[in-house]
């Protein structure tokens, strides 16, 4: 019977200690598995701490080259990326891409805003930084956007979505409801206020104000009168000769920073222009109309000869230096004209 308890005992025992030796193997394995995912997670946290200083330090941008390019596509993430391909170098004459670049940091200053940011992060790559990812994705033209969804899978090429510029435009609004579709949140576009437009209401409600007190009063007279007409007629040329039916037509921005961060009134080329170009041409035009009837119509009617002849000399100065400026207006948009008149 001794013997009998004997061996029970050493048998369960036997049982206990290799239960204990599998748990330990178990516990083991478990704990070296679970070590690696949590150095994982780890090294994206400080990942996603040192993008979203960059975009705080930048106003929501992130300036990327090829290396920076790879480590923030490298998988697992858990973030999206708007990369903007662009080439904004002068050397390049990429005037879509000077149009684009505001109202990209535009959309990118705004999603900085929000309390979820470190969801989506704002890049750009320049083609003078990234050749070797451009010619990666097959880049030949800029600028282009791409949109890269968050993945948690580590292997494989990263996917990518492309804005359709030719389809939405180069504003920001469209590019923030393509943005919303994808990433499933509003993106907020706030645009600085346009004093230049506040100016231009008021101006011209006092105008509309000030011909209907005209037209009560003297209403007959005046629409009556040549020079009304002559007046009107010639607002009109000066408004559709300056581009202002193209600006209707294609909305451009109102001016754009240089590369010297200084605000540029002509675009390069003949298929571009900008909202102050318009106006400018429309001042030149009617400068030079001003002088060609002071010559023509007030010259004649002044009597004095001293003052005949100096009206006649500044009408010929003004159209003579107006004409140059127009001139030096011109040979922006198309560099290789070879003439000048005043200006070198």
């Amino acid at each position: 019977m001794a013997v009998i308890s004997r061996t029970l005992f050493l048998t369960l025992l036997l049982a206990l200690v290799a239960f204990l030796s599998a748990s330990s193997s178990s516990t083991s394995s478990f704990f070296a598995h679970a070590q690696p995912q949590n150095d994982n997670e780890a090294l994206l946290q400080k990942k996603v701490a040192r993008l979203e200083a960059k975009a705080v330090k930048n106003k929501g941008v992130i300036q990327l080259d090829s290396l920076a390019f790879e480590d923030v596509m490298a998988k697992p993430r858990n973030y999206s990326m708007v990369v903007l391909f662009t080439a904004i170098s002068p050397e390049f004459n990429c005037v879509p891409c000077l149009n684009f670049d505001p109202e990209y940091k535009m959309v990118a200053a705004g999603w900085s805003k929000l309390a979820n940011k470190s969801q989506l992060f704002f890049s750009i790559l320049d083609f003078k930084a990234g050749q070797a990812i451009f010619q990666k994705f097959g880049m030949n033209s800029a600028p282009s956007v791409l949109y890269f969804p968050a993945s948690s899978s580590i292997s494989g090429d990263p996917s990518q979505d492309r804005y359709d510029f030719g389809k939405s435009g180069f504003q920001a609004e469209p590019f923030a409801a393509w943005l919303q579709a994808r990433s499933g949140v509003r993106v907020p576009v706030q645009r600085p206020f346009d004093f230049m437009g506040l100016a231009v209401k008021v101006l011209g409600t006092f105008s509309v104000v000030f011909s209907v007190i005209l037209f009560v009063r003297k209403g007959r007279k005046i629409f009556g009168s040549k020079y009304f007409w002559s007046t009107i007629s010639m607002i009109i040329i000066f408004v559709m000769i300056s581009g202002h039916m193209w600006n209707q037509i294609r909305n451009p921005p109102y001016s754009m920073p240089t590369q010297q961060g200084r605000s540029g009134f002509i675009a390069n080329g003949f298929q571009n222009q900008f909202g102050l170009e318009t106006q400018i041409i429309a001042v030149l035009y009617s400068l030079l109309t001003g002088a060609t009837i002071g010559l023509i119509a007030v010259v004649p009617r002044i009597e004095n000869p001293v003052g005949q002849r100096a009206t006649v000399w500044v009408c010929m100065g003004m159209f003579t230096l107006v004409f140059s400026i127009l001139i030096q207006v011109f040979k922006l948009k198309n560099p290789g004209y070879p003439f000048t008149l005043m200006f070198r």
